[in-house]
């Protein structure tokens, strides 16, 4: 497998704009379901405009181990028009946040141009503590782009999977509220990095490696010095109805040192999912942004995921498998053979 040499900026701006939009048969009220992402774009109406809710971190790439170095992300709500690209007015929004299945906030928050900006501050308390300006009529917290609202608590004090689901109370004025069966509402899955690091032994030396999964928890972190591959899996539904109805990306990337010369100076590799080969497409190499370490980016999108649900093994279901692994000698001439060359 050839692995192409891909510069960071890109690849976050493909992560960030793989963004999934559907439309229920429903006059008003949305309910979309995306894994993986670190922003959304849902759709829904409103009468008769289209009302998109654009749901984004920032920064795009925000994991366990940026947290704990200070990092305070933004959780931005827009609500617009997608035919004209215009923000809604007046926009209070009821927002919920859940991790594993526990509510970790529920408020009603309002800005008067409809792009709401919420700072969060990951605390380790038990609740989320809510600080910024209320609205008198209606209790929602006011932000302003100077001075954004802030939330500190256990929001993103752990990496994964976070629920959102936004409703929609007011539009173009602050005091009329929408009829309950008028609002619509927008569900949504946003991911945390979890960054694990590694010590592998390979030749008598301690190597360090590091792995993050924007998706879930990882587990058996596992390197093999006889023939130098890595693998490691993490928790994943193979249910391929629930692939197919949902909006769905996985991201992985693994960090490996530049001095390690375990794999050698060329950049073929093998890489697979629960023992099915991924394609070119859906993988990527970065060796520029981080100093001293080349990334290895497993990018998988909805369609390369249906169709490794149809070919898993039961024995596998509840657990999405990776490898990484450098090419033999005889892949080598076989792939140099088939192309002329893989080598980049």
């Amino acid at each position: 497998m050839n692995l192409f040499s891909f510069p960071f900026s890109l690849i976050c701006l493909l992560v960030s704009s793989l963004v999934f939009s559907s439309i229920l048969p429903s006059l008003w009220t949305k309910l979309a379901f995306g894994d993986g992402l670190t922003q959304e774009q849902l759709t829904a109406s409103l009468g008769n405009r289209k009302a998109d809710l654009l749901i984004k971190m920032i920064p795009s790439v925000v994991t366990t181990e940026t947290l704990q170095n200070g990092q305070k992300p933004v959780m931005e709500f827009r609500l617009f028009d997608s035919n004209t690209n215009k923000s809604f007015s007046h926009v209070t929004y009821y927002i919920i946040i859940e991790k594993d299945g526990k509510r970790l906030l529920a408020d009603l928050f309002h800005d008067h141009n409809g792009d709401l900006k919420i700072l969060i501050n990951p605390t380790n308390t038990s609740r989320v503590y809510i600080s910024g300006q209320q609205d008198p009529l209606l209790g929602a917290y006011i932000g302003t782009p100077g001075n954004p609202v802030t939330a500190s608590g256990p929001v993103f004090t752990k990496g994964g999977l976070y629920h959102f689901v936004v409703r929609i109370e007011t539009v173009d004025a602050d005091s009329t509220l929408l009829p309950d069966n008028q609002e619509p509402v927008y569900d949504s899955w946003l991911s945390v990095g979890i960054a694990v690091n590694h010590e592998i032994d390979f030749n008598g030396k301690h190597i360090l490696i590091k792995i993050i999964s924007y998706y879930d928890k990882l587990n058996n972190v596992t390197f093999h010095p006889s023939n130098r591959s890595f693998d490691w899996s993490m928790p994943f539904n193979w249910n391929l109805t629930r692939i197919k109805q949902q909006p769905i990306f996985v991201h992985e990337e693994i960090r490996l040192p530049k001095s390690w010369k375990g794999f050698g100076d060329s950049l073929l590799f093998n890489a697979t999912v629960n023992g099915q080969p991924l394609a070119d497409s859906s993988i990527a190499l970065d060796p520029f942004s981080v100093p001293n370490e080349m990334v290895v980016h497993y990018l998988i999108n909805k369609n390369d995921l249906i169709d490794f649900a149809k070919k898993v093994n039961s024995d596998d279901n509840g657990l999405m498998k990776f490898t990484l692994s450098p090419v033999s000698n005889t892949d080598q001439i076989a792939n140099s053979s088939n192309t002329g060359s893989n080598t980049r």
